[in-house]
């Protein structure tokens, strides 16, 4: 039973993974106790969609769940717990706009749309099972900043701990893009804040207008010597 839940799950993601992001989604490992309820995921990685250059949007390592037991066979899982500790993400920005919010655009299209449920029914499992989260926290997260626009290095920085409580709960439970949509609002939201209040890219972006400035310069001084 437990190597046959901990497939499934393995299973789960990959398939309605990449149906929500449009983009690779695989998953190195699941050890859960149905005893217990407590367990991990391992090895999370969310490619990018198509457009840009990074492999991977984000890279989870591990993730620590501890679910109530007694609700893995019901139609509602309720998880007490999520934590993903020390995440790699991507932030990068393109001429269409970044890879984050193309992410969160596609999720959230399949949030609202009437096939966000069709992977159960394709599997022969009936309806597809919601989920209530009660707290999900991510910390330690480290984000490489990359700009196809700018000619400039990747920027490491370091985003603010994300917490969100009450999941599903006023709606007894919600469907898995719905909870995807929401934790993509909210780390988008972080990766852009930490972009824009980075010392680090607004010294690049200086550095940047000045080797702009200078060529344009040079360009002046040969037309004047014309």
């Amino acid at each position: 039973g437990v190597l046959n839940l901990d497939r499934g799950i393995k299973m789960a993601v990959e398939t309605v993974g990449p149906r929500l992001t449009q983009s690779d989604v695989t998953l190195a490992d699941v050890d859960l106790s149905l005893k217990t309820g407590e367990g991990s995921l391992q090895g999370l990685v969310v490619g990018n969609p198509a457009g840009f250059s990074s492999a991977d949007a984000f890279s989870l390592g591990e993730i620590f769940l501890s679910i109530e037991p007694g609700s893995i066979t019901t139609d509602t899982i309720v998880i007490n717990s999520i934590r993903i500790v020390a995440p790699e993400i991507t932030y990068e920005s393109g001429k269409g706009g970044t890879n984050l919010s193309q992410l969160q655009k596609n999720v959230s299209n399949a949030a609202g749309g009437s096939d966000s449920n069709s992977s159960a029914d394709e599997s022969g499992e009936g309806a597809a099972k919601k989920l209530i989260i009660r707290d999900l926290k991510i910390t330690g997260a480290k984000m490489r900043y990359v700009n196809q626009l700018l000619d400039m290095k990747p920027i490491e920085l370091t985003l603010p701990d994300i917490q969100l409580t009450g999941i599903g709960e006023r709606s007894n439970g919600a469907t898995a893009a719905e909870v995807v949509s929401q934790v993509m609002v909210a780390i988008n939201k972080n990766a852009a804040n930490a972009a824009a209040n980075s010392g680090a890219l607004k010294e690049a972006g200086d550095q940047i207008k000045k080797q702009v400035e200078d060529k344009l310069g040079g360009f002046k001084g040969l037309l004047d010597k014309n």
